[in-house]
């Protein structure tokens, strides 16, 4: 059995999904297999990946019906036993050194559930450069942000077994922010979190991303999955409209809008300070929700 598997959810992946699997069959580190889940694609998806069998220790699940991302991911999860899971997506590539560095890093702290990296942001412009995208490093300050929002990037993910068989598999009904609920489940259970300051992942911009087609809905979820981590957070207690004003995305259509939810979410915010495990991160938080509603 390999020691790791990577993750693969892909639907009509047929024009990346060929550079992503490229990507792994140049990783330094060989003990990991393959699971490309195909979301009843109607290209080329599953052949493409079938293709680099004499490459890659790969297996392809084809679904019958189109599942999502959250249940793709779970049909996946449902085939895997190795100790650790890997994400990558099907339009996204993994550095080198990506496997071996989050698999050492993983050994060499138990403590730890779940490994992140950072990013590097590229596109299919001729031209274009690319750009760095950093993440918040250690746990205290990872859970804290995320009262802010999603501060890991799925597909830079490394996780244990554990953590799934722990805090369970990813909730469909939060599709397109399945991940930021994972995360957020998973920190309320005591799960710890780290991410990698070296960008280990090439995440590809585009605008076929879900991120952006749906990006009304994904803030609906953010608020919804934000609402049930401050809940979690706070014993339980309302939270009112706490999640609307540290979530970055919202902006009020006036300032006394801005200023009438900064003042009802002061009460709430000074309980949170005391709960937080990052002060400092929940400070800048904060400062920055207020400066953006009172602008």
């Amino acid at each position: 059995m390999a020691q790791v598997t990577v993750l693969i959810p892909a639907h009509n992946a047929a024009p990346t999904l060929a550079q992503t699997l490229d990507s792994l069959t140049q990783q330094h580190f060989r003990d990991f297999a393959v699971l490309v889940v195909d979301d009843a694609s109607a290209d080329d998806t599953a052949a493409i990946a079938r293709s680099y069998a004499d490459r890659l220790q790969l297996d392809v699940l084809t679904l019958a019906r189109n599942a999502g991302v959250a249940g793709a991911l779970n049909a996946g999860l449902a085939r895997i036993d190795t100790p650790y899971i890997a994400r990558l997506d099907a339009d996204d590539l993994a550095m080198p050194q990506r496997l071996a560095a989050q698999v050492a890093f993983l050994e060499a702290q138990p403590e730890i559930d779940v490994c992140g990296t950072a990013l590097e942001l590229f596109d299919d412009v001729p031209g274009h450069g690319t750009k760095l995208a950093l993440k918040p490093a250690g746990d205290a300050t990872i859970k804290t942000s995320l009262i802010q929002g999603n501060c890991m990037a799925h597909p830079s993910m490394l996780m244990r077994r554990s953590f799934f068989d722990d805090v369970g598999h990813y909730d469909p009904r939060f599709d397109y922010a399945e991940d930021y609920e994972l995360w957020c489940r998973g920190a309320l259970l005591g799960k710890r979190y780290e991410n990698l300051a070296e960008p280990l992942t090439r995440y590809r911009v585009h605008a076929g991303q879900v991120s952006q087609q749906k990006r009304q809905l994904q803030i609906e979820r953010d608020i919804q999955i934000r609402r049930r981590y401050l809940t979690g957070l706070l014993g339980g207690a309302a939270v009112g409209n706490l999640p609307e004003f540290l979530s970055p995305m919202i902006v009020f259509t006036s300032r006394d809008i801005g200023l009438s939810v900064t003042q009802q979410a002061l009460p709430l915010l000074f309980k949170l300070g005391n709960l937080v495990p990052d002060p400092a991160m929940f400070h800048a938080i904060v400062a920055s929700s207020i400066a953006r509603h009172l602008a």
